[in-house]
């Protein structure tokens, strides 16, 4: 069994397109996942993939997530698929993903049975060892996608999060965190999420949160730079006060009114938009480093402690009449007063739509 160990490790190939190292990787079960199994699958002429499988590897590849196919094939210990017939299989595969526009980095095969007692039949994480030996890959960022239980079971032991394709009723191992009917509905999820996670490192729900990041920053001597508002219905006012103010300096923190705040300031009906979302529009505009939420009337607190190099305010305020003036002004710190662009208000919207 030993040259079918070596085919279960390395002989069964995909695309041998690599891509530069990326954050995220999919690992994908192949029998009903990617293609329908009609039971041993040792002929190519019967290959044919599930709606929706390459239109989510295809998507996944567009945003350069490179994907890995962990497949149990038992057919090969018992006989009844050669090694020739499982290559010709994959390469079928392969072929008509790449007809579609996608691709998968590698075929990564177990051909034991379970009296084998080998360490890569799934559930059994020898397979995504392999995976994660040959491509480093970040276990944190990685999402393990098949019909069954086990297929998900493989990537428990590293943390690895788990998608179900497809509906067989099992009872899923505790990684599941998606059941999807297809693996383009899989790769919907996995980008969202991707979406989500990087937004986050930019949001923080406190300015004691925040506050760890700062010491580096200094060290480093960036000017801090530090704006406020609740920023409700984002508009080119908005986008220009920020663009100008992250022109002043190296770091921009944006401190965020939460849902609470702009209630008490503007009302019952307001925000439109809650904190959740107001903050991941703004975490995704490129001159925004940080937004830190804060809960009171006034940015004060928050200011106090994280102690800017410089406060930017948007209107005609005088300087001295600002609440913050008087921290600033004890820290030795500067204000500056951006003129807002003339047309853009977010009552004045809000007004409009009536």
């Amino acid at each position: 069994m030993k040259n079918v160990h070596t085919a279960c490790e390395d002989a069964i190939r995909g695309s041998s397109l690599q891509r530069a190292s990326c954050a995220y990787a999919v690992i994908l079960d192949r029998d009903n996942t990617i293609n329908a199994d009609p039971g041993y699958l040792n002929d190519p002429a019967k290959v044919a993939l599930l709606p929706g499988a390459a239109e989510g590897i295809a998507l996944l590849n567009q945003f350069n997530i490179p994907v890995y196919v962990a497949s149990n094939q038992s057919g090969v210990a018992r006989g009844i698929i050669s090694e020739t017939q499982l290559t010709a299989v994959n390469q079928k595969i392969s072929d008509l993903l790449a007809a579609a526009g996608a691709h998968v980095e590698k075929f990564y095969v177990c051909p034991h049975g379970d009296a084998d007692n080998c360490d890569c039949r799934k559930p059994k994480p020898g397979m995504v060892q392999q995976i994660m030996a040959a491509h480093a890959i970040d276990t944190a960022r990685t999402f393990i996608v098949g019909d069954r239980a086990r297929d998900l079971q493989a990537g428990l032991p590293f943390g690895i999060r788990g998608i179900q394709v497809g509906s067989e009723p099992e009872i899923m191992p505790e990684n599941l965190v998606f059941k999807a009917r297809n693996l383009h509905e899989a790769a919907s999820y996995i980008l969202e999420t991707i979406f989500e996670e990087e937004t986050q490192e930019k949001i923080f729900g406190a300015g004691a949160d925040f506050l760890p990041m700062l010491t580096p920053l200094r060290n480093a001597g960036k000017k801090i730079i530090f704006t406020n508002g609740c920023f409700d219905i984002l508009h080119g006012g908005h986008v220009q006060l920020l663009a100008q103010a992250r022109a002043l300096g190296d770091f921009l923190v944006l401190g965020l009114n939460s849902d609470q705040s702009v209630r008490k300031l503007k009302g019952a009906t307001r925000p439109v938009n809650s904190e959740r979302d107001r903050a991941r529009i703004l975490a995704q505009l490129p001159y925004v480093d940080a937004v830190v939420i804060f809960r009171e009337d006034t940015p004060i607190e928050l200011m106090q402690l994280l102690q800017p190099d410089i406060q930017v305010k948007g209107g005609d305020y005088v300087k001295e009449k600002l609440p913050e003036h008087k921290i600033m002004s004890a820290l030795g710190k500067e204000i500056v007063i951006l003129p807002f662009r003339k047309g853009y208000s977010t009552t004045d919207i809000l007004a409009r739509s009536h």
